[in-house]
């Protein structure tokens, strides 16, 4: 026969037990109360356990008015995007992760909430629903062609020259100064090239860094202003292709067969190439041997670099109530502009320092690198969107990247004609 000890034990955790389920059923309750907003996003799993955290938070602040359910795809994100997005009803997320390229289509296709009438009830409440807050270069995009907002970025990393301070000292060659010229660049790479060692003074692969940052840097482009018609044959925009065949041709880059199957960005964490263009947020803090710094790019006869951009969307027929979306919209757009690098709203950008970055000295973004970052704002972009920008993409790998990296003997103009006529393919939808 059980003790009156145990018999007690057994009731005060049976009360224990009821207790839990009923608060666990209320808790039901209460969110069933509220509406739930399905919220898809990419990223890894470190990325999404970030992110995560920051949901929830989101979902504790505002737990009498809204649920957002993360949806969480790692991969082929886009394509499972717009298969939900076409399937439509519930199958739809509500809040959604953009590639800045789709949002022309999406704008075209409808799918978009138009954010002007919020914009213009809510821009002195939030920040983040403000378009002057912003650096203008990030919502290009984002504007339709009627002049209304259906989106706003939530990340706009300018493109950065990282440079491996070590191999330079040993070298002998002065550190990257501001204002540097691509022709200073091409000496430096060449002193900084021990191709014995499989040491090489930059890195150029199959589609990064950009060509057009090359080409932008000389004046060129690669549309009029029409978007009626390919510029890159131009004489300013063949500059920019010539110094890519010119890092080719002079040796400063690895050749194809040591860029076989590696992530480009290990060769300079490796300490195998001097210096790497990447995003103003990709690393590189403290690698083998070596403190990366980094500095703006290069200029041809202007400033110019790649701006890359992501946005985030309000699903036009979704079923929640639209200021309720509008708001949960908002904070996170707020809480991810507190925790990537570089948040394109011009107040949080200018605390770069503040910004957690787990990988980084003291844990935040060096402050030798916050003037290099928001001076390349203030001048980065992305491509000028057209209607088919996969075969943009496929002009510039077929056209210009693979003929130059893999020796071609063609002339840069010669390369700057064919593109030109492949390019022009891509004004068609």
């Amino acid at each position: 026969m059980a003790s009156a000890t145990a018999l007690a034990a057994a009731v005060v955790a049976a009360g224990a037990v009821g207790t839990a389920k009923t608060l666990d059923a209320q808790a039901k309750a209460k969110r069933a109360a509220v509406p739930t907003i399905t919220f898809m996003s990419w990223g890894g799993a470190q990325e999404n356990s970030e992110l995560q955290a920051i949901i929830n938070k989101i979902n504790q602040q505002h737990k009498n008015e809204f649920f957002i359910k993360n949806l969480n795809v790692p991969a082929n994100y886009d394509q499972k995007l717009n298969t939900y997005l076409a399937a439509g009803g519930s199958a739809a997320p509500d809040i959604f992760y953009m590639t800045d390229s789709n949002v022309p289509t999406y704008i075209k296709q409808g799918v978009l909430l138009d954010l002007t009438p919020y914009i213009q009830k809510y821009k002195n409440k939030y920040i983040v629903l403000n378009p002057a807050n912003y650096f203008q270069n990030t919502l290009t995009a984002d504007r339709g062609p009627n002049g209304h907002y259906y989106g706003f970025p939530w990340i706009a990393q300018p493109v950065v020259m990282y440079y491996n301070p070590k191999l330079f000292q040993e070298a002998h060659v002065p550190l990257p100064t501001k204002n540097w010229t691509w022709d200073q660049f091409m000496q430096d790479a060449k002193k900084l090239t021990n191709p014995a060692k499989h040491i090489y003074g930059y890195l150029q692969a199959n589609g990064w860094p950009p060509v057009e940052m090359y080409v932008w840097s000389y004046g060129g482009d690669f549309w009029n202003k029409n978007l009626t018609q390919s510029t890159i044959n131009s004489p300013n925009a063949v500059k920019g292709i010539k110094l890519m065949k010119q890092m080719v041709d002079e040796k400063v880059v690895p050749p194809l067969a040591e860029l076989a199957n590696v992530n480009i960005e290990d060769l300079f964490v490796q300490g195998r190439v001097a210096m790497f263009a990447g995003g103003a947020a990709d690393g590189n803090y403290k690698t083998q041997g070596f403190t990366a710094k980094i500095a703006e790019m290069p200029m041809g006869t202007q400033h110019a670099t790649f701006l890359w951009l992501a946005d985030l969307g309000i699903y036009a027929h979704s079923k929640v109530d639209k200021d309720t979306l509008v708001k949960a919209y908002a904070a996170l757009l707020d809480a991810i502009d507190h925790w990537k690098i570089v948040p394109p709203v011009k107040q949080y950008a200018a605390h770069l320092d503040q910004i957690s970055i787990p990988d980084a000295p003291g844990g935040h973004t060096p402050k030798d690198r916050i003037p290099v970052i928001l001076d390349s704002m203030q001048y980065a972009r992305a491509p000028r969107l057209v209607p088919n920008m996969n075969q943009y993409w496929t002009a510039l790998t077929n056209d210009i990247y693979q003929p130059i990296l893999s020796g071609t003997k063609d002339t840069p103009q010669q390369l700057a004609q064919k593109a030109a006529q492949d390019l022009q393919k891509a004004l068609k939808p």
